[in-house]
């Protein structure tokens, strides 16, 4: 039996020890108070008690993330006293009050009521106040029957490190294939006349942020590749490659209009900092994800391509510069010769997955254009290594001189 829930007054006089692990994250100690009252009420929505004995304590432990300004935390609760006994851990994320209401509303619509459970946390709580708001969803790890937390769950970017490319095969079909009746489904599909605004307005904020990065991309072909800039080209030894923003801008090279898309529902920041590769014991698929603040209507091929992007971040270092060139030009024709280099087999078999989802109903060429897009707009990060940037700019390049009708 649970206990009842206890008042917030209550709650507040409980919870006078509320730690950070190597201090409190917060810039003042305005927002660290307004936080601290947040988390008390996030406890007292979510029905974080125990069963006979008072809460006393939380702790919070940073958990990894995205590049998102928010902040997520693994909160394991403590109760009677010296902290006697402790309670299943949950997430708590604080972010902008903005920024946490969007997610919120986006959970609602798009998440409790058409994401299988199986694929999904729950969203315990929710609270606000002045400048921050609060979710507290169920925690990925799970507990054993003693209450104690599993160790915490993977990120598929931490399997991707380690070169653990079977966690990628438990992505596509543990998540994935769910979809395909829900966000994906023919229901979802609309057409819409414009992928280049698409693009445009989701990730630049104008023309010259597209400008800016082109110019960092064609600095790391010089730098990895030895590329020069030649009559607006790219041009590496004998292989010339068009403006890759002159060609995303570009009307539809066969009809001269604006080159149409499909749409569907999409998580809309899918890269694998956001993929939990849980315990299968404790997991009915193995794969949660989290983070829906970008949750909503776009580009079928938009989920996949992030998580193609994370392979091209994250993957071990296996091979020189003029590797990946090579490499990049097979997977964008659409070639297997690598058939036994798990980093090309991997984005094989998520373009394998994109093209039998959405083969039928989009022009593959719109992923070409979807690569090209998101590519760039990966130029403006700051944190990626060169390998990194290396993969990223080669596979910018082909997808363009695909897109453009070259090869």
């Amino acid at each position: 039996m649970m206990g009842s829930v206890p008042t917030p007054r209550k709650i507040s006089h409980m919870l006078a020890d509320i730690r950070f692990p190597g201090g409190t994250p917060f810039r003042t100690a305005r927002e660290h108070a307004e936080v601290l009252t947040l988390i008390r009420r996030l406890v007292v929505s979510a029905g974080v008690v125990g069963p006979d004995l008072p809460l006393v304590a939380v702790t919070l432990e940073p958990l990894n993330g995205g590049r998102s300004a928010a902040r997520v935390y693994k909160l394991t609760p403590h109760f009677g006293p010296g902290r006697l006994a402790k309670g299943p851990p949950v997430v708590i994320k604080i972010a902008s009050r903005v920024q946490g209401l969007s997610e919120k509303v986006n959970y609602d619509k798009y998440v409790r009521r058409v994401l299988p459970a199986a694929c999904r946390p729950d969203l315990l709580g929710f609270g606000q106040t002045r400048a921050f708001a609060g979710l507290c969803y169920s925690f990925a790890g799970g507990s054993d029957s003693s209450g104690r937390s599993r160790p915490s769950p993977n990120t598929l970017t931490d399997c991707l490190r380690r070169g653990d490319v079977a966690a990628l095969k438990r992505v596509l079909r543990g998540f994935f294939d769910p979809l395909r009746d829900t966000w994906y489904g023919p229901a979802q599909l609309r057409t819409v006349s414009d992928i280049a605004r698409r693009y445009r307005d989701r990730y630049f904020t104008g023309l010259r942020a597209m400008a800016d990065a082109e110019r960092t991309l064609l600095a790391c072909a010089a730098r990895y590749f030895k590329a020069r800039h030649e009559n607006g080209r790219c041009v590496i030894g004998g292989l010339s490659f068009p403006s890759p923003r002159a060609t995303l801008l570009a009307p539809d090279a066969t009809s001269g209009r604006k080159r149409p898309y499909r749409s569907c529902i999409l998580h809309g920041d899918l890269n694998s900092d956001n993929i939990i590769i849980a315990d299968l014991a404790n997991h009915a698929s193995g794969v949660t994800v989290v983070d829906f603040q970008k949750t909503g209507r776009g580009h079928v091929y938009e989920d996949l391509i992030h998580i193609e992007e994370s392979v091209r971040i994250n993957y071990r270092r296996d091979a020189s510069f003029g590797d990946i060139l090579e490499k990049e030009r097979l997977i964008a024709l659409g070639r297997r010769r690598f058939r036994n280099d798990p980093y090309c087999v991997s984005i094989r078999k998520i373009r394998d997955t994109a093209f039998g989802y959405f083969g039928c109903v989009e022009d593959e060429t719109n992923y070409h254009f979807a690569i090209a897009a998101i590519g760039l707009r990966l130029m403006q990060a700051l944190d990626l290594t060169h390998i990194a940037r290396a993969r990223i700019t080669a596979s910018t390049l082909w997808a363009t001189k695909v897109l453009a009708g070259e090869t």
